[in-house]
């Protein structure tokens, strides 16, 4: 015949370690610290693949796309008002960059790094109105040389303010 078990006995067996310690988590009962997982080599270097990826093919051309479209707006003060097909499609084209840099950021649910977008927006914008201004000066169409020689001090920029938002958000 078999013995028979009551509730009681098995609770009180099986949770005596806990009576002992108080509820106290591992860390306090043996007195370590804590300390944040390391990844490991593979999860780092695939990691680093992802952030070449996004920068490569998401914050590149998006913010080319959005240098490329505030540069364009130079050229109505010289060659007459624009359409209004043209106005639509710059600001289409646009929005679809403004995803593509902050997916390219990684942060697309916040908006501190609108800050990106700010920091590129006004950094083309300063580089049209000094062509703006150059071309009153210096003679000869140099639209395009200007637009592609002031295109990395706009994505330096855009990636700068990333950095300095980046450091913002892990201090306390």
């Amino acid at each position: 015949m078999r013995r028979t078990t009551y509730a009681d006995e098995k609770t009180t067996h099986a949770f005596s370690v806990l009576e002992d310690t108080g509820f106290a988590s591992i860390a306090v009962r043996e007195d370590i610290a804590l300390e944040p997982l390391r990844p490991d080599t593979e999860t780092r270097t695939l990691d680093l693949v992802l952030t070449v990826i996004k920068w490569c093919f998401l914050y590149l051309p998006g913010t080319a796309a959005l240098h490329f479209a505030v540069m364009a707006m130079s050229l109505f003060f010289f060659y007459g008002s624009p359409s209004l097909p043209m106005v639509v499609g710059n600001l289409g084209g646009s929005v679809v960059a403004v995803f593509m840099v902050m997916l390219g950021v990684g942060r697309l649910n916040d908006l501190r790094y609108l800050r990106v977008i700010a920091g590129i927006l006004a950094t083309s914008a300063l580089a049209s109105i000094v062509y703006s201004l150059s071309i009153l000066f210096f003679p000869g169409d140099f639209f395009g040389l200007f637009t592609l020689l002031t295109m990395p001090l706009a994505i330096i920029i855009g990636q700068l303010i990333k950095i300095k938002t980046d450091r913002e958000s892990l201090a306390p």
